[in-house]
């Protein structure tokens, strides 16, 4: 008897446990949306650009890009897309439009 009220106890802490630690990651998740990222160059909060439906971070000051999971790949397809109507070169536009210092 002893021993299924000691499973039936640890099971009741590891479901409590388990909640606290979803409620703390969906906090810090939270609170990781509500910042603007810093960029890993200068360490100054990055803008946010539109570039064919994809929104990618961009360093104000040294005009860096990142990208995100998956982020390049949506680009590619778009721009691909797009090439194959205007025969346009993709690349060249993704580079002109971000290097480009506001």
């Amino acid at each position: 008897m002893s021993n299924s009220w000691d499973e039936m106890k640890r099971a009741k802490e590891d479901l409590f446990f388990e909640k606290q630690n979803l409620e703390a990651l969906k906090k810090i998740q939270e609170a990781r949306e509500n910042q603007p990222r810093k960029s890993p160059i200068t360490g100054e909060p990055m803008e946010q650009v539109a570039f064919h439906g994809v929104i990618i971070d961009r360093c104000k000051t040294s005009g860096g890009i990142w990208l995100d999971a998956g982020e390049l790949e949506k680009i590619m397809a778009s721009a691909n897309q797009e090439t194959k109507e205007s025969k346009g070169d993709w690349l060249s536009g993704l580079f002109g439009t971000l290097s480009s210092k506001k």
